[in-house]
């Protein structure tokens, strides 16, 4: 055998471990049995350039991989995603069997915790109704981007029971557009979190709300934001309603304006916080009889990072809190002998911190109070005040998988003017388990 021929069979060689050590086609390997030692050599280059490109390109997907549940169509991304969660709740009164509405036993409601009765057992009760999907756009085009938002559940619906097979409707929960003109301003249209209420402020745990002192209200509005120097202002729009004691109607919805958002959020440092003011009409018809009253409130709220912990806290106060704070837990005002709405000074707030014990395992606790200025003439079991108190104990082998327990304490205080109740309070003790996987 010449030379020759001995050197072009270890070039065909080497080719062939490339094929197989970089899953080039096969065909190639061909090629070498007609190519001179020159050919083969440049055959080689190409190839390797090749695999070169090949390796820069899974290097660069590496760095950048793309979001999981996307398409996209055009100029436009899809993501769809949520959460499948179960949650299963011991609950024990002080004050009677279960919550005096069934929405009480799903999650704390705390207007809902029975006063003046008898302690009942403890009861067990499991629903994955907070299970939820949404669907996410995202659309470039000239003019900024295009943002949308559909996200539904099963939460506080009254169809379906537990019989057979537990079936429980669909709910509206997000429905928004939102316009990013440019990097300074946007434009939101739609149903989402009122922007009265930081959600980033909202304390993690299992309980599907949390703390009784925290704002909470989704709802139809109409918000433009806008950058200011370091921090944003926005402006909002948003849908009315009021509620009243003495009123023939919960709701009523005779309002004639929007409510009136301001809210500005900033940071110092690592701290994150906003504040947030708000102007709205509590206003009621009800045949000969109406009256209107324009009322305000104002809630600050924020985060503070300590190392992997935080701390977290909201406060807020006003004479048209109403439905805004602890789910509706007080109303606004209250209508007097003369047909007139006086309005009521509220206020709540809570602090919680939330501490890693490890990369897998957390915990948060929660303190949270209310109280509201009711006046003399309310009846006796008028809300006065509402304490609680949310310990957990959270685990996470997985970053989407969370597995944990946590303990609930709530109280429910009534005004009893009177004094003719014998007991003017209620207490709700919990304890809450819950799987929860997010996709």
């Amino acid at each position: 055998m010449s030379v020759k021929t001995i050197k072009n069979c270890k070039l065909a060689g080497a080719v062939a471990l490339a094929v197989m050590m970089n899953g080039l086609p096969v065909a190639v390997f061909a090629e070498a049995e007609n190519m001179t030692a020159e050919q083969l050599q440049q055959r080689i280059v190409e190839l390797q350039a090749q695999v070169n490109q090949l390796a820069a390109r899974q290097q660069v997907l590496a760095a950048n991989p793309e979001p999981a549940r996307s398409n996209t169509f055009g100029d436009t991304n899809i993501q769809i995603g949520g959460y499948i969660k179960l949650d299963s709740l011991f609950s024990d009164y002080s004050d009677g069997s279960s919550a005096t509405a069934a929405i009480g036993e799903d999650f704390l409601v705390a207007s809902t915790i029975p006063v003046g009765g008898e302690s009942g057992d403890i009861h067990y009760h499991a629903h994955a109704k907070s299970t939820r999907l949404f669907i996410k756009s995202s659309t470039e085009s000239g003019a900024g981007t295009i943002n949308t938002h559909l996200e539904i559940d099963a939460m506080a619906g009254g169809q379906g029971d537990e019989r057979i097979s537990n079936s429980y409707a669909q709910r509206l929960r997000h429905a928004y557009v939102d316009w990013q003109m440019d990097e300074n301003r946007s434009l939101l249209a739609g149903q989402t979190w009122s922007t009265f209420f930081n959600v980033g402020a909202l304390p993690e745990g299992l309980d599907f709300v949390g703390p009784v002192g925290t704002i909470f209200e989704r709802q139809p509005q109409l918000r433009y934001s806008h950058k200011v120097g370091s921090g944003q202002i926005q402006f909002a729009a948003e849908n009315p309603a009021t509620t009243l004691y003495n009123g023939a109607e919960n709701p009523y919805d005779d309002n004639r304006t929007p409510d009136i958002v301001l809210r500005y959020n900033n940071s110092v440092g690592d701290l994150s916080y906003s504040v947030a003011s708000m102007s709205r009409e509590l206003a009621y018809e009800n045949g000969a009889d109406e009256d209107s009253r324009r009322g305000y409130a104002i809630s600050l709220a924020g985060k503070m990072p300590i190392g992997k912990d935080d701390i977290r806290f909201m406060y807020s106060y006003g004479n048209a809190l109403g439905r805004y704070l602890g789910l509706n837990s007080y109303r606004a005002g209250i209508i007097d002998v003369d047909g007139d709405i006086e309005l009521i000074d509220q206020h709540g707030g809570f602090i919680a911190l939330r501490h890693f014990w490890s990369e897998e395992w957390r915990s948060n606790l929660v303190l949270s109070a209310t109280a509201a200025d009711n006046p003399g003439f309310v009846s006796d079991m008028t809300p006065s005040a509402y304490q609680s108190a949310q310990l957990n104990l959270m685990y996470s082998p997985m970053p989407k998988l969370s597995l944990g327990g946590e303990y609930i304490f709530a109280r429910k205080e009534v005004e009893n003017a009177s004094g003719l109740l014998a007991d003017d309070s209620g207490d709700l003790q919990r304890l809450q388990f819950s799987v929860k996987y997010v996709f």
